[in-house]
């Protein structure tokens, strides 16, 4: 069993992705993967599972905060069904294309694709901070379909080229492309995540880890007793961002993803150097 302190620890860390998981709709992996190691290294997993080990956690805790986020925005009004399925079912499939073509090829170098990324998020981000405060009130209903298709098929693509998830790509094409109002961008964004990470989980709920420590109750590579309280922080917080959102101004808002958006690049910049 886990210690008090440990229980807290985790608790706590569920709270917190899970709140910016519903403030900005980015599932919240940027808070669990650092704790999620941590506890990983001080139970002795060993190098061979880590990193299999809090990926899978994190995406687990992702799938919670996807669906407590929705439920809370489908209770406001805030909820697109028809968007969140359409967008979904293009980034699952692309990026199922991407990692099927990088699994048969040698033409993969994940370095060369990081630096490609981070010069493209440092591009998004700069153009958000300079029309933070433009008007992005279109709203999402009036776009057909393909618009949603290509959202989908790019954060996909980016998905399976950098390991990270799509969400803040895709908030970033709803808020700068289509120009629509960055809080239903996130809704939508939100809801593709329980599609995106359930089949993830699943996956890594299968597969068995080679050489787990001994006495960790784990169903494949979720470790149970450690989630409990994680998922208990995103069940209790993720509906606090949803309505704290709902009460900010679009401007705030931008600003808080901007500088989530500088800790993706500050994380992908660290694993290259």
């Amino acid at each position: 069993m886990l210690e008090i302190t440990t229980i807290i620890l985790l608790f706590l860390s569920g709270c917190l992705g899970g709140f910016f998981a519903g403030l900005l709709g980015i599932g919240g992996g940027l808070i669990f993967i650092p704790m999620l190691t941590y506890y990983c290294h001080a139970i002795g997993v060993s190098d061979a599972d880590i990193t299999k080990t809090f990926l899978a956690n994190s995406f687990f805790a992702i799938v919670f905060s996807g669906i407590t986020s929705s439920v809370k925005q489908y209770s406001m009004g805030q909820f697109f069904p028809k968007q969140v399925l359409i967008t979904s079912a293009s980034a699952i499939a692309f990026s199922l294309f991407v990692s099927w073509l990088i699994g048969i090829g040698d033409w993969y170098n994940k370095e060369r694709f990081t630096v490609l990324f981070i010069l493209v998020l440092i591009m998004l981000n700069i153009r958000l901070f300079i029309h933070r405060k433009q008007d992005t009130s279109t709203s999402i209903l009036t776009f057909s379909n393909d618009k949603f298709i290509i959202t989908g098929l790019i954060a996909g693509v980016f998905a399976a080229l950098s390991g990270l998830g799509g969400g803040f790509i895709m908030v970033m094409l709803f808020v700068q492309w289509l120009k629509i109002d960055i809080k239903q961008a996130s809704a939508v964004s939100t809801g593709t995540i329980p599609f995106i990470a359930t089949p993830l989980v699943i996956y890594y709920m299968i597969h068995q880890p080679t050489n787990f420590p001994e006495g960790v109750f784990h169903v494949g590579y979720i470790l149970v007793y450690a989630m409990l309280p994680v998922i208990a922080g995103v069940i209790a917080c993720s509906s606090l961002g949803v309505y704290v959102a709902s009460k900010m101004s679009q401007v705030k808002i931008k600003l808080i993803f901007i500088f989530f958006s500088i800790l993706i690049i500050a994380k992908m910049v660290f694993e290259i150097i």
